[in-house]
Protein backbone atom coordinates (compact mmCIF):
# COMPACT_ATOMS: atom_id res chain seq x y z
CA UNK A 1 0.00 0.00 0.00
CA UNK A 2 3.02 2.36 1.11
CA UNK A 3 4.31 1.75 -2.55
CA UNK A 4 1.17 2.87 -4.14
CA UNK A 5 0.94 6.22 -2.14
CA UNK A 6 4.71 7.13 -2.70
CA UNK A 7 3.82 6.59 -6.86
CA UNK A 8 1.01 8.67 -6.64
CA UNK A 9 2.95 11.44 -4.38
CA UNK A 10 5.95 11.32 -6.94
CA UNK A 11 3.62 11.77 -9.86
CA UNK A 12 1.38 14.53 -8.22
CA UNK A 13 4.95 16.10 -7.77
CA UNK A 14 5.70 15.82 -11.06
CA UNK A 15 2.13 17.32 -12.47
CA UNK A 16 2.56 20.17 -9.82
CA UNK A 17 6.16 21.11 -11.21
CA UNK A 18 5.13 20.73 -14.61
CA UNK A 19 2.33 22.98 -14.16
CA UNK A 20 4.39 25.79 -12.48
CA UNK A 21 7.26 25.48 -15.17
CA UNK A 22 4.18 26.69 -17.54
CA UNK A 23 2.70 29.35 -15.69
CA UNK A 24 5.44 30.73 -15.15
CA UNK A 25 6.96 30.55 -18.63
CA UNK A 26 3.15 32.20 -19.47
CA UNK A 27 4.31 35.19 -17.10
CA UNK A 28 7.20 35.60 -18.18
CA UNK A 29 6.25 35.67 -21.84
CA UNK A 30 3.40 38.14 -20.76
CA UNK A 31 5.77 40.65 -19.06
CA UNK A 32 7.86 40.52 -22.18
CA UNK A 33 5.06 40.95 -24.47
CA UNK A 34 3.55 44.18 -22.26
CA UNK A 35 7.13 45.80 -22.59
CA UNK A 36 7.60 45.53 -26.23
CA UNK A 37 4.25 46.68 -26.97
CA UNK A 38 4.72 49.03 -24.17
CA UNK A 39 7.63 50.59 -26.06
CA UNK A 40 5.33 50.43 -29.35
CA UNK A 41 2.71 52.05 -28.33
CA UNK A 42 3.66 54.86 -26.05
CA UNK A 43 6.88 54.70 -26.97
CA UNK A 44 8.59 54.44 -23.31
CA UNK A 45 10.07 51.15 -22.31
CA UNK A 46 8.91 49.77 -18.65
CA UNK A 47 12.53 48.70 -17.71
CA UNK A 48 11.41 48.04 -13.50
CA UNK A 49 8.71 45.10 -14.72
CA UNK A 50 11.61 44.29 -17.56
CA UNK A 51 14.20 44.13 -14.94
CA UNK A 52 11.08 41.81 -12.10
CA UNK A 53 10.87 39.75 -15.26
CA UNK A 54 14.82 38.85 -15.90
CA UNK A 55 15.25 38.49 -12.49
CA UNK A 56 12.83 35.96 -11.97
CA UNK A 57 14.01 33.90 -14.87
CA UNK A 58 17.48 33.97 -13.45
CA UNK A 59 16.06 32.96 -9.74
CA UNK A 60 14.29 30.47 -11.16
CA UNK A 61 16.51 28.55 -13.36
CA UNK A 62 19.39 29.29 -10.72
CA UNK A 63 16.92 26.93 -8.23
CA UNK A 64 16.54 24.41 -11.03
CA UNK A 65 19.84 24.12 -11.47
CA UNK A 66 21.12 23.75 -7.97
CA UNK A 67 18.59 21.07 -7.02
CA UNK A 68 19.53 19.29 -10.62
CA UNK A 69 23.28 19.45 -9.49
CA UNK A 70 22.16 18.25 -5.67
CA UNK A 71 20.01 15.75 -7.23
CA UNK A 72 22.34 13.93 -9.27
CA UNK A 73 25.46 14.22 -7.11
CA UNK A 74 22.97 12.34 -4.51
CA UNK A 75 22.60 9.56 -7.01
CA UNK A 76 26.29 9.33 -7.76
CA UNK A 77 26.92 9.09 -4.08
CA UNK A 78 24.13 6.21 -3.71
CA UNK A 79 25.84 4.31 -6.66
CA UNK A 80 29.42 4.19 -5.13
Amino acid sequence: MKKILKKADEMEMAINMKAARFAFCFLEIAIMGYCIAEKIIIGEFPTPLFIFGILGMVIFNGIKLYETRRMTEMVDEDEE
